[in-house]
C-alpha cells in the first residue's frame, strides 16, 4: 500500500511537471486577489500596474497601488483612455472629451466647438487623443502647447471605424508618420490606420475590442469573447469568456472576463496557429 502511494504521487509530480512544461496548465495566469474591482466591470485600462475600471453604471475608478485603494473618481462616463505618461481621458455622457486637470480630482473639458459626438476614445500621449464620433468617423485632437487647448478634425470621414486604438510609444519614426494607429473599421475587422485612401487589413475575421502595445503587437476581443495576440504576423490565443482586456509595457495582459473576474496573464506559453 506504502509502494502504490509512493507511486501515485511520483506520477502526480511528473504529470504536473509535464504539464507546466508543455504550456497546458499555466501558473502565470492568476485571478489578482491583492486588486478590489468595483462591481460590474466592463472596462479595463492600465499604465504600468496603475489601473482604472469602467461599470457597467458608468462609474470610473482608478485603482491606486501606493495606497492599495481604489478611488471613485467620476460618473457618467461612456469611455476611457491611458495613455504615455500616465495621461487619462474621459468621455463623458454628453459627449464630450474631459482630461485631468491640475488638480487630479477634477475634470476639464477639453473638445470645443466642433459637432463631434464622440463615443470611443484612444489616448497616444498628451499631445494627441484620438476618437470615434455618432457618425463613425475617425477623429484627431491636437494639443497646442502656445495655447494649451485642442484643436480637433475628422481625419476620416469618409470610411466607417468602430474602434480606434494607438500605442504608448513608437517604436521607430517611420512607424510613428505612417502606421502608429489602429482601428476596427470595415467587416469589424483589425486594420492599421494609414490615411483616409490606405488601410491595411490585419485581421480576417471580426473584433470588437483591441489595445495596441506598440507597432505590430496588439490585443483583440472577438465576437465569440476570445481574446487574442497579435505579435509580429503571429496570431496567439490566450484565453476565452473575456469581456474587456489592456497590455502594459510589462507585456503583462489585464482581463475582466464575463464572470467580472480580473486576471492578470503574463509570459502566456499560448502557440501561434
Amino acid at each position: 500500500m506504502i509502494k502504490l502511494l509512493h507511486f501515485e504521487a511520483g506520477g502526480i509530480v511528473i504529470l504536473f511537471i509535464y504539464l507546466l512544461f508543455n504550456g497546458s496548465y499555466d501558473l502565470s495566469d492568476q485571478q489578482v486577489s491583492k486588486i478590489p474591482h468595483p462591481k460590474n466591470p466592463k472596462k479595463i485600462d492600465c499604465d504600468g500596474q496603475d489601473i482604472w475600471f469602467l461599470t457597467e453604471e458608468n462609474e470610473l475608478f482608478h485603482w491606486y497601488p501606493v495606497l492599495e485603494t481604489l478611488i471613485f473618481k467620476e460618473s457618467d462616463v461612456l469611455d476611457f483612455s491611458i495613455g504615455e505618461g500616465g495621461i487619462v481621458a474621459i468621455i463623458k455622457k454628453d459627449n464630450e472629451v474631459y482630461t485631468r486637470t491640475i488638480n487630479a480630482n477634477e475634470w476639464e473639458r477639453v473638445s470645443y466647438y466642433e459637432n463631434f459626438e464622440h463615443k470611443n476614445i484612444s489616448v497616444c500621449n498628451i499631445l494627441e487623443i484620438y476618437t470615434i464620433d455618432s457618425h463613425n468617423h475617425l477623429i484627431k485632437g491636437y494639443y497646442n502647447m502656445n495655447t494649451d487647448t485642442y484643436g480637433w478634425m475628422c481625419i476620416d470621414c469618409l470610411n466607417n471605424h468602430y474602434y480606434v486604438s494607438c500605442p504608448f510609444r513608437h517604436d521607430v519614426l517611420m512607424d510613428y508618420i505612417y502606421s502608429h494607429l489602429w482601428t476596427i473599421g470595415s467587416e469589424n475587422y483589425i486594420y492599421k490606420y494609414i490615411d483616409n485612401g490606405k488601410h491595411i487589413a490585419i485581421s480576417e475575421s471580426s473584433f470588437k475590442q483591441i489595445k495596441v502595445l506598440r507597432s505590430r503587437y496588439l490585443i483583440g476581443i472577438d465576437m465569440n469573447d476570445n481574446l487574442w495576440k497579435y505579435h509580429y504576423g503571429n496570431w496567439i490565443f490566450v484565453r476565452s469568456n473575456v469581456k474587456s482586456a489592456t497590455i502594459n509595457y510589462l507585456e503583462e495582459i489585464y482581463v475582466i472576463d464575463n464572470d467580472n473576474l480580473v486576471f492578470r496573464i503574463k509570459n502566456e506559453k499560448s502557440k501561434a496557429l
